[in-house]
């Protein structure tokens, strides 16, 4: 019997950096969007220069 090598399958558990990015990204703007549905516009205006912010740090990391 001859032995052959077989490529094992990409193991595909877990989640990749830039996946959980995203997905803390996505729970914010969920988050926000409540809080701001609930609070008044003052609070609506901080969370969208935090998620501004957070958005352009990112960004600055795919520019490059």
């Amino acid at each position: 019997m001859s032995k052959q090598l077989m490529a094992r399958p990409h193991d595909e558990r877990g989640m990749t950096t830039a996946e959980y990015a995203l997905g803390t990204i996505a729970v914010i703007a969920l988050v926000a969007a409540v809080i701001a549905y609930l609070g008044g516009d003052a609070f609506d205006r901080q969370i969208v220069a935090v998620f501004n912010e957070i958005t352009q740090w990112i960004l600055s990391f795919v520019g490059k």
